[in-house]
């Protein structure tokens, strides 16, 4: 037999045994216990690269360079001309200290630098 309460909700009936209720988590707390655990929050973390990448490198040389990928912790970046590759290979060091800093440990440890092939564009 369910007794309602005055409010017109159902009551819900107390565990019994000694039974405990599962402590509810937040959605953030969720999802900051996601990102140390799974593959999603290396994936985040490397999306701050793309996000931050015209403060990374600075404005003119993110209208001639962008990041492609991380593969085992070198990171891939892409240049519409020799000069712009030559320019990153030059700030190579600066750039890892910059994206480090950022995600707060080592998220990259190398720079792999190369050239867009004939037809391809840099995109904005």
């Amino acid at each position: 037999m369910k007794r309602n309460n005055p409010q017109g909700s159902p009551k819900r009936a107390k565990p019994q045994g000694g039974a405990r209720r599962n402590k509810l988590e937040g959605v953030g707390d969720i999802l900051a216990a996601m990102k140390q655990t799974t593959n999603l929050g290396k994936h985040l973390e490397h999306a701050e690269i793309w996000e931050h990448w015209p403060e990374i490198v600075g404005e003119a040389t993110a209208q001639h360079a962008r990041p492609r990928g991380i593969k085992e912790l070198q990171l891939r970046i892409e240049c519409d001309s020799a000069v712009w590759m030559h320019k990153i290979n030059y700030r190579k060091w600066q750039i890892l200290k910059k994206i480090n800093r950022l995600a707060g440990k080592e998220l990259v440890s190398d720079i792999y630098v190369m050239l867009l092939g004939d037809g391809e564009a840099m995109e904005e």
